[in-house]
């Protein structure tokens, strides 16, 4: 056996468990193609243990959706992927994980992957979204939460400072866009940042691109939050693996 193969053999033992940290599903997020059953099943299908449900949670974006700002009905809307994809988990032998991908009005359009939230905590969040980014990780955010700058360096975005969130997304491989991994994993290693690894899924055949390993299954957005602020993880990147 090659060195490369054991060493790849050894890792895989130590940190069996895979994770996709970033899925879209249809119709909570209109640019998803596939239902949330549909991506239980794919996930399911190539041996991950847990999928992360982040679509996205835009204050603008249900209004036009469903035509309100109500807080009740726009979380209701955005929740009923999530219920379904822990439906078919439930049947599958998949654990569902419950993130949001943020965007705030009075702002760029930056996109936050944040982790550490229950159900619950979606009518707290959804009229922050009206304010900045900053604000909202400034009051908001502490220990128990984790804000990911999504993809950071796809074009339109503008890389926010170290201070204002708690990790990049480097490794989105999302087939569509160019985000840059490399530049995005320097740039989070030079502000002393944790990266991250996503496949930002949102159409069949894209699935499991990117995501993460680790020692013990993650059943939920707060394992999600202790895995990397431990850092104890791996990344798997298009089938390479990657030692933050």
């Amino acid at each position: 056996m090659r060195i490369q193969d054991e060493i790849r053999e050894k890792l895989e033992e130590a940190y069996p468990y895979k994770t996709e940290l970033h899925a879209h599903t249809k119709p909570a997020s209109t640019c998803s193609d596939v239902p949330a059953e549909e991506a239980v099943k794919l996930y399911k299908n190539l041996g991950y243990d847990s999928l992360t449900i982040a679509n996205h949670f835009t204050y603008e974006y249900f209004y036009k959706r469903i035509n309100t700002h109500d807080v009740k009905l726009s979380v209701d809307f955005y929740l009923r992927d999530y219920y379904r994809a822990c439906e078919a988990g439930a049947k599958e032998g998949l654990n569902i994980i419950l993130a949001a991908e943020l965007r705030f009005n009075n702002q760029n359009g930056n996109d936050y992957l944040l982790f550490g939230i229950e159900p619950e905590d979606l009518h707290d969040i959804f009229p922050m979204l009206q304010g900045t980014e900053e604000e909202f990780y400034k009051n908001y955010c502490d220990e128990s939460k984790l804000l990911v700058q999504a993809h950071p360096f796809r074009n339109g975005q503008i890389i926010m400072k170290p201070e204002t969130v708690d990790a990049y997304e480097s490794f989105n491989l999302h087939p569509n866009h160019n985000s840059r991994p490399a530049l995005a994993t320097r740039y989070a290693k030079s502000a002393g940042k944790i990266y991250l690894a996503g496949t930002d899924f949102h159409e069949y055949g894209h699935e499991g691109l990117s995501g993460i390993r680790t020692k013990t299954p993650l059943l939920s957005s707060h394992d999600v939050v202790k895995a990397v602020r431990e850092n104890d993880f791996i990344m798997e990147s298009d089938g390479l693996l990657i030692i933050p």
